[in-house]
Protein backbone atom coordinates (compact mmCIF):
# COMPACT_ATOMS: atom_id res chain seq x y z
CA UNK A 1 0.00 0.00 0.00
CA UNK A 2 2.57 2.53 0.99
CA UNK A 3 4.80 1.76 -2.08
CA UNK A 4 1.96 1.89 -4.33
CA UNK A 5 1.55 5.64 -2.42
CA UNK A 6 5.25 6.51 -2.63
CA UNK A 7 5.28 5.59 -6.59
CA UNK A 8 1.87 7.94 -6.56
CA UNK A 9 3.56 10.63 -4.93
CA UNK A 10 6.89 10.91 -7.08
CA UNK A 11 4.46 10.83 -10.07
CA UNK A 12 2.94 14.25 -9.10
CA UNK A 13 6.37 15.76 -7.96
CA UNK A 14 7.95 14.60 -10.97
CA UNK A 15 4.41 16.26 -12.89
CA UNK A 16 4.68 18.88 -11.58
CA UNK A 17 1.09 18.77 -10.21
CA UNK A 18 0.16 20.17 -6.64
CA UNK A 19 2.29 21.77 -3.94
CA UNK A 20 6.00 20.69 -4.44
CA UNK A 21 6.89 21.24 -0.74
CA UNK A 22 3.96 19.42 0.45
CA UNK A 23 4.31 16.83 -1.73
CA UNK A 24 7.74 16.16 -0.91
CA UNK A 25 7.35 16.02 3.03
CA UNK A 26 4.75 13.33 2.37
CA UNK A 27 7.25 11.52 0.39
CA UNK A 28 9.67 11.22 3.25
CA UNK A 29 7.00 10.49 5.59
CA UNK A 30 5.78 7.60 3.65
CA UNK A 31 9.73 6.95 3.42
CA UNK A 32 9.99 6.58 6.94
CA UNK A 33 7.19 4.33 7.00
CA UNK A 34 5.45 7.03 9.13
CA UNK A 35 1.37 7.04 8.72
CA UNK A 36 -0.01 10.03 6.93
CA UNK A 37 -2.06 12.68 8.59
CA UNK A 38 -5.46 12.15 6.84
CA UNK A 39 -5.50 15.73 5.52
CA UNK A 40 -2.25 14.74 3.79
CA UNK A 41 -4.19 11.46 2.55
CA UNK A 42 -7.01 13.18 1.64
CA UNK A 43 -4.39 16.46 -0.44
CA UNK A 44 -3.40 13.14 -2.86
CA UNK A 45 -6.73 12.23 -3.33
CA UNK A 46 -7.88 15.10 -4.70
CA UNK A 47 -4.75 15.40 -6.94
CA UNK A 48 -4.87 12.19 -8.20
CA UNK A 49 -8.51 12.36 -8.71
CA UNK A 50 -7.80 15.85 -10.97
CA UNK A 51 -5.67 14.03 -13.07
CA UNK A 52 -7.98 11.53 -13.87
CA UNK A 53 -10.43 13.98 -14.57
CA UNK A 54 -7.86 15.23 -16.93
CA UNK A 55 -7.21 12.20 -18.51
CA UNK A 56 -10.85 11.29 -19.06
CA UNK A 57 -11.69 15.07 -20.71
CA UNK A 58 -8.19 13.88 -22.69
CA UNK A 59 -10.18 10.44 -23.80
CA UNK A 60 -13.18 12.59 -24.51
CA UNK A 61 -11.92 14.83 -26.99
CA UNK A 62 -9.92 12.77 -28.75
CA UNK A 63 -13.06 10.24 -29.37
CA UNK A 64 -14.81 13.00 -30.40
CA UNK A 65 -11.88 14.45 -32.71
CA UNK A 66 -11.91 10.87 -34.28
CA UNK A 67 -15.80 10.73 -34.44
CA UNK A 68 -15.73 14.25 -36.41
CA UNK A 69 -12.58 12.67 -38.68
CA UNK A 70 -14.57 9.66 -39.85
CA UNK A 71 -17.67 12.45 -40.65
CA UNK A 72 -15.35 14.22 -42.50
CA UNK A 73 -14.50 11.52 -44.27
CA UNK A 74 -17.68 9.95 -44.84
CA UNK A 75 -18.66 13.41 -46.27
CA UNK A 76 -15.80 13.85 -48.37
CA UNK A 77 -16.33 10.19 -49.80
CA UNK A 78 -20.20 10.92 -50.24
CA UNK A 79 -19.39 14.24 -52.10
CA UNK A 80 -17.08 12.57 -54.59
CA UNK A 81 -19.62 9.84 -55.52
CA UNK A 82 -22.30 12.43 -55.47
CA UNK A 83 -19.95 13.78 -59.07
CA UNK A 84 -20.67 10.46 -60.53
CA UNK A 85 -24.10 9.40 -59.66
CA UNK A 86 -27.17 12.07 -60.63
CA UNK A 87 -28.93 13.59 -58.50
CA UNK A 88 -32.66 13.21 -58.09
CA UNK A 89 -34.87 9.87 -58.25
CA UNK A 90 -36.19 11.17 -61.70
CA UNK A 91 -35.85 8.54 -64.57
CA UNK A 92 -35.82 11.32 -66.91
CA UNK A 93 -33.00 13.46 -65.18
CA UNK A 94 -31.21 9.78 -65.13
CA UNK A 95 -31.41 9.58 -68.96
CA UNK A 96 -30.38 13.49 -69.48
CA UNK A 97 -27.55 13.23 -66.99
CA UNK A 98 -26.65 10.05 -69.21
CA UNK A 99 -27.07 11.79 -72.51
CA UNK A 100 -24.95 14.55 -71.26
CA UNK A 101 -21.57 12.43 -70.33
CA UNK A 102 -22.37 10.64 -73.54
CA UNK A 103 -23.64 7.22 -72.23
CA UNK A 104 -25.98 7.59 -74.74
CA UNK A 105 -26.83 9.07 -77.87
CA UNK A 106 -29.66 11.24 -78.89
CA UNK A 107 -31.67 8.70 -80.93
CA UNK A 108 -31.04 6.13 -77.68
CA UNK A 109 -32.58 9.23 -75.49
CA UNK A 110 -35.87 10.15 -77.57
CA UNK A 111 -36.39 5.92 -77.30
CA UNK A 112 -35.91 5.51 -73.96
CA UNK A 113 -37.14 8.88 -72.87
CA UNK A 114 -40.88 7.51 -75.04
CA UNK A 115 -40.56 3.87 -73.22
CA UNK A 116 -40.74 5.76 -69.96
CA UNK A 117 -43.96 8.34 -70.59
CA UNK A 118 -45.92 5.25 -72.08
CA UNK A 119 -44.96 3.56 -68.48
CA UNK A 120 -46.48 6.42 -66.75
Amino acid sequence: MSGDLIKTVQKLIDSGKGDSKRLHEIFNILKQGTPLYLSDYKYLQSLTSEIEKQKQKIEVNEKERRSKSKKQKKSETNKKTEKFQPKGDSALKILKNRLATGEISIEEFKTLKKVLKDDQ
